[in-house]
């Protein structure tokens, strides 16, 4: 087909251009598709981070793809005490945190708490890894794939400023951050369940 190296160096040259054109578009195009931002508007009804006192109120009306391949919307958690818990099934923090976590949520669900996991792991890549964690964390609750974004909004930054898991939030009933938790050690899981006890107990 091609009658001298050259005119061969030259097709081959030019594939690697069409493909250096094409692949990084597509693989920002799948990247996109998990990890895009929310829209500015469900974005300022987040309880932010940086809103400590949890001032800013609803939870905002985001869907999420669970691992069971349904959809779930934060909004229907308006209305109950919801907690959420972020992790990263290859934490080793996270890990032991889990059956903690399990547990309140199979001791408060008849009384009225929502727990929801929500997984920072690329489904695609290590969908198997958060598969066991569930299974041997025990976890029976709701486990969602979130988006980073989630994680930079929802979670304040450490001294170091870095944000890590893992790490939970209580929402009240009326959409308000009542607590903030990124410790894992089993000395401060009493200080989780008190206040998700007092929460479920006020039902506010």
């Amino acid at each position: 087909m091609f009658r001298s190296p050259k005119a061969m160096f030259a097709a081959a040259l030019l594939c690697l251009l069409l493909l250096a054109a094409v692949v990084p578009g597509f693989v920002r195009s799948v990247r996109a598709a998990k990890l895009s931002a929310p829209p500015a508007d469900v974005v300022a009804q987040l309880p932010r981070a940086d809103d400590v006192g949890g001032a800013q109120t609803g939870v905002p009306d985001f869907e999420m793809e669970t691992v069971k391949g349904t959809k779930l919307r934060l909004s229907s958690l308006r209305g109950r005490i919801a907690l959420l818990d972020f992790f990263s099934a290859t934490c080793p923090h996270c890990q032991k945190h889990a059956p903690f976590i399990a547990g309140l949520a199979k001791r408060y669900r008849d009384k009225g708490l929502v727990v929801v996991n929500m997984a920072s792991n690329n489904q695609f890549v290590e969908g198997d890894k958060v598969e066991a964690y569930i299974r041997e964390a025990g976890i029976d609750n709701e486990v969602v794939w979130s988006p980073l974004e989630l994680f930079k909004l929802y979670i304040a930054p450490n001294a170091e400023g870095v944000v890590g898991v893992p790490y939970t939030v209580l929402f009240g009933a009326d959409g308000r951050v009542l607590a903030r938790f990124s410790s894992f050690e089993a000395i401060d899981q009493p200080k989780i369940e008190q206040a998700i006890a007092k929460a479920v107990a006020s039902g506010k």
